[in-house]
């Protein structure tokens, strides 16, 4: 027995095989659209998400079964970058490009919307961008919008003809939607459909669907979670004290605690398992500043093109090449604003402390150190109120990158575990399937059977990153003004 999992990235969208014990039985990628533009435009096509879907889960589909004696797909679930919106019209076709979790461009919808939920929500969030399409299309276009979809609820509509909202738990209505916000708004209800709870079956593989993936019919679509929910789950990240470290073109840490924080610093959310709090902050543009970096620096071939793996394998080797601290030179990886834990749009990117003495290994140190700061500014936060972090587990291509995992064990001071599956969110996807079919007898009881440690690392010595983490710091204060 096997389950077909997908996630959608934010430049590629990954397909895989999962076994009934969570092994990696195949997988594939395929890239996706992501197009960046003035005035904090940042779009992409969702009708990329379903060719692509196509593509690679045929792939690993037909990888699977030239290795497994038998294949039997159990179910399929969806995961996804979210928030990430569009309006489609009643057949299902996009009207207009997708506002990435990127697009910050509905800053005067967000304050309509954060005074209605007497909380603050980010431009970034769904109901702000919906109210901007909607009030951005023409007259015609807006007679055209039936429903909004959040990324990955439309490629399970796509799978299986089904249109709903994937609410990961009571207390997120206000960062999604809810009636009366809506109908505060001017907003049609109708426009957004209903809520479905993560590990629910959702529909069946349509017949034309089933046939493209080289799947038998009717085949069981399962909800899964928005990406971030999906690593968390997918890492084993369950219990008080874990922290999730979700790396990819956003990076953040995902810690998992008993209680809220108190301010607005680190986001609180209702984690997965009841009864616990998810707190997350981290960078915005991680992996976005690194591919900046590649593309900048020449190492990567194709001047524009998005960066390769050797790509960022090479900065990393040439990073090993400057100490730590990165000769006193510090970088901040902000180029398209921050959310958590710094909550300012206007930040943006800077090297701090350039010398003609420094080169490319000191620019890429620099660089790579950054994201490892970046987290420790949270991880500071949650631990200066007393709420405890004891482990991190990464999830994402970088959790196959020693180098960053031995230096953010360094740097965070804290040990640092690899799962063998670095795609945590197709973990969780696999997940979601073995609990809505039955086969655990709930979440937290898949997580801990599926999740399997590649390497631990454990923490160095952090004094050689003291004055490298001041500097930073410092840096962040002296730019704010000038962002």
């Amino acid at each position: 027995m096997a389950y077909l999992c997908f996630d959608i990235g934010s430049s590629q969208l990954k397909a895989a095989i999962l076994s009934e014990d969570g092994r990696l039985v195949s997988s594939a990628r395929e890239p996706v659209s992501l197009r960046h533009g003035p005035g904090g435009q940042h779009e992409s096509d969702p009708l990329t998400w379903v060719e692509a879907a196509l593509s690679a889960g045929s792939h690993a589909v037909a990888e699977a079964k030239r290795t497994a004696s038998r294949l039997e797909v159990r179910a399929v679930a969806v995961s996804g970058n979210g928030p990430t919106l569009l309006a489609a019209d009643a057949s299902g076709k996009p009207i207009g490009p997708a506002l990435s979790w990127l697009d910050r461009r509905a800053i005067m919808e967000a304050s309509e919307v954060s005074a209605l939920a007497g909380k603050p929500i980010d431009p970034s969030f769904y109901l702000p961008k919906a109210l901007w399409i909607w009030r951005s299309a023409d007259e015609g276009t807006r007679s055209r919008i039936r429903r909004f979809f959040a990324c990955p609820e439309y490629l399970l509509y796509a799978l299986c003809g089904e249109a709903l909202t994937c609410l990961p738990a009571p207390g997120y209505e206000p960062y999604i939607w809810n009636e009366a916000m809506v109908a505060a708004l001017g907003l049609p209800a109708d426009r957004f459909p209903p809520f479905a709870a993560p590990a629910t079956i959702a529909g069946r593989l349509l017949p034309r669907v089933a046939e493209g993936l080289g799947l038998p019919e009717g085949a069981p679509v399962i909800v899964g979670f928005p990406d971030f929910l999906a690593a968390i789950v997918g890492s084993g990240s369950i219990a008080a004290g874990i922290a999730c470290d979700r790396t990819g073109t956003s990076e953040a840490l995902n810690l998992c605690a008993d209680r809220p924080f108190p301010t607005r610093e680190l986001l609180s959310l209702p984690h997965p398992i009841a009864g616990l709090w998810n707190l997350s902050g981290g960078v915005s543009t991680a992996g976005a500043a690194l591919e900046w970096l590649v593309r900048t620096l020449g190492y990567a071939s194709g001047e524009g093109s998005r960066q390769s793996a050797p790509g960022i394998a090479a900065l990393h080797a040439e990073a090993e090449l400057s100490s730590p601290g990165a000769s006193g030179l510090a970088f901040l990886p902000y180029l398209s604003g921050e959310r958590a834990p710094l909550w300012d749009a206007s930040r943006r990117a800077a090297f701090v402390g350039l010398s003609e003495l420094h080169g490319r290994p000191d620019l890429a140190r620099a660089a790579c150190e950054s994201l490892a700061y970046g987290l420790r500014l949270s991880a500071d936060l949650a631990r200066g109120q007393d709420i405890p972090i004891r482990l991190v587990r990464v999830s994402g291509r970088a959790a196959d990158d020693d180098f960053m995992c031995s230096l953010k064990a360094d740097i965070l001071d804290l040990p640092l575990e690899a799962p063998e599956i670095s795609d945590c969110e197709l973990t969780g996807d696999a997940i979601a399937c073995a609990t809505a079919l039955g086969e655990s007898s709930c979440m937290a009881e898949a997580s801990g059977a599926f999740m399997k440690i590649r390497r631990r690392f454990e923490p160095g010595d952090f004094a050689p990153y003291a004055a490298g983490y001041a500097h930073f710091k410092a840096a962040l204060e002296a730019l704010e003004p000038v962002d």
